[in-house]
């Protein structure tokens, strides 16, 4: 808003108006709830934490809908509100000069003037650090406080077009940067006293380092193992090697994704892009990249010498039959998590399901409703494959 002709004179609002001539602050939302600009400028010149109840109105004394001058302005009802507009609209409409402006709160007005992007930006600010909880002085963790959480603890929030964590936005804005100014290959280490503490945003436990560093931080903190013992790797070496090879291996149109991938191990998707192409897990071995022709002929002989060294038995492919079949089809488990248990491919086991294959196994091979019909000679419709 523009506050440059004085406290006597209206503030136009600079920024979007509706259709009612109202100044529209978006970024109000998350200040107080509300985008009525003016209804902004009262609350926040008046050193308000929360925003006026609903039934309470920001009359303008100046009949001047961009106005956003807190001496023109006063709390009312509608009915108030609805005076004001008779008694001022009447002849014409506003502005009108106000003859008795509103006083100013004890202390004075709480009004900031210059750059709109600055101003904006200083109001984000001060909601992001309304998350962050730090009445306990600053030797001790700033617990994030916000909804908007990590899996693993890590407080997130939506900072210069993009999602990122909470902490990272301490950081930078503590020490006048931005995030840019931090590479995307850095992070943002916890140095907590006692250990790391995700949920922690204090400027003071925080330090920039490389993800080995933030690797090294948490073995020495006992977090977690390296290999396979790593907190993240449920996956062993030899599963992450026969991974690769794998992937690799086959050909370009035909590779498995990385969600499916990422579904049968139990991890995410970008941790089996990083395993795949030796960003991680370095010493599992195997292929990180695309192979020769010879040694890719190689490895899909050793893989297929390793498959048909797997066998499983009668027994377990009609145990598999009854699980899958006794259970409503809704709480049933899709072929690619069976398989995956089961150390094959999905095909193969829809086949064991439908009775497509494996007959020697015996034992359901439909829905219950499916197999009576059966049994009593009634023609049934086949499965469809998924």
């Amino acid at each position: 808003m523009d506050t440059s002709p004085g406290e006597a004179e209206c503030w136009p609002f600079l920024g979007t108006l509706n259709i009612d001539g109202y100044g529209q602050y978006h970024a109000g939302r998350t200040l107080i709830g509300t985008v009525s600009a003016h209804r902004v400028a009262y609350v926040l010149a008046h050193g308000l934490a929360l925003n006026l109840p609903a039934h309470r109105l920001v009359r303008h004394l100046c009949a001047n809908p961009p106005c956003c001058n807190p001496a023109h302005l006063t709390v009312g009802s509608q009915r108030d509100n609805m005076a004001d507009r008779f008694r001022l609209h009447r002849d014409r409409p506003g502005p009108h000069p106000v003859r008795t402006l509103t006083p100013p709160p004890p202390g004075g007005w709480r009004v900031m003037s210059g750059d709109l992007e600055e101003l904006a930006r200083k109001a984000l600010e001060a909601d992001f650090w309304r998350k962050i909880d730090s009445g306990g002085g600053d030797a001790v963790c700033w617990p994030w406080t916000a909804a908007s959480r990590h899996d693993f603890g890590y407080g997130f929030v939506y900072w210069e077009g993009r999602h990122t964590q909470a902490a990272r936005v301490a950081y930078v804005l503590h020490h006048g940067l931005t995030l840019a100014c931090i590479g995307r290959d850095l992070v943002v280490r916890h140095l907590c006293p006692g250990g790391g503490n995700p949920d922690c945003c204090n400027p003071r436990h925080l330090m920039v380092g490389t993800q080995k560093q933030n690797m090294h931080d948490r073995l020495a903190e006992g977090k977690y193992e390296r290999g396979d013992g790593h907190f993240a790797t449920k996956v062993s070496n030899r599963e992450v090697r026969a991974l690769r090879e794998e992937y690799w291996s086959a050909p370009h149109g035909k590779r498995p994704k990385l969600e499916a991938l990422a579904l049968r191990h139990g991890v995410y998707w970008g941790t089996i892009h990083r395993w795949l192409r030796g960003a991680g897990r370095q010493e599992a071995g195997g292929p990180t990249g695309e192979l020769e022709p010879e040694a890719k002929a190689r490895t899909n002989h050793a893989r297929g010498e390793a498959h048909r060294m797997v066998k499983i038995s009668d027994a377990r492919v009609r145990e598999l039959r009854e699980t899958y079949w006794s259970v409503p089809p809704k709480q049933r488990l899709s072929t690619v998590l069976l398989a995956a248990r089961l150390g094959t491919d999905s095909k193969t086991v829809w086949n064991w399901l439908h009775g497509k294959s494996r007959l020697s196994a015996g034992g359901p091979t439909g829905d219950s409703v499916q197999s009576r019909g059966q049994q009593s000679g009634e023609e049934s419709i086949p499965d469809r494959q998924p």
